[in-house]
């Protein structure tokens, strides 16, 4: 018996670089670190400011060639409210990442960001699954 494999494309992964605690910094050491971790057809979307976020990759020697960069100029802070926000800064790292989303260009999408507008954007962006009431959180559980 032969095994038979389907061809597939690269999974692009989207990450709010803006989002969380000490952003930028931290999330695109967080980025060069799954980088190195991750399978290399897994490919990294860096979304948020490029003008803070290429020279921290300089400054840890990491080729920014490594990573698709999406620039955007704004960001949700963690006490905006979330249906409020994301219309009023549609190019905040979380809105244009829902929007990549939405049209196919990422295949998933990743913010430690406004959790508020992380639920609002996916439910209104990228719907949610017929049946399923309301969108959940998950951690990882020690």
């Amino acid at each position: 018996m032969s095994a038979s494999y389907t061809q597939y494309s690269a999974m692009k992964l989207g990450i709010d670089i803006m989002g969380g605690d000490f952003a930028p910094l931290e999330t695109t050491l967080g980025a060069i670190l799954a980088h190195n971790e991750l399978p290399s057809d897994v490919e990294l979307v860096l979304i948020g400011d490029e003008n803070l976020i290429k020279p921290i990759l300089k400054e840890q020697g990491i080729n920014e060639n490594l990573f698709s960069i999406i620039h955007t100029t704004e960001v949700i802070g963690m006490g905006e409210h979330p249906t409020k926000a994301l219309p009023q800064k549609p190019n905040s790292s979380i809105a244009v990442g829902f929007h990549l989303l939405k049209e196919g260009k990422l295949d998933a999408f990743a913010s430690a960001g406004n959790t508020g507008a992380m639920l609002v954007g996916s439910m209104f962006s990228v719907k949610v699954i017929p049946g399923i009431i309301r969108p959940s959180l998950t951690t990882i559980l020690p």
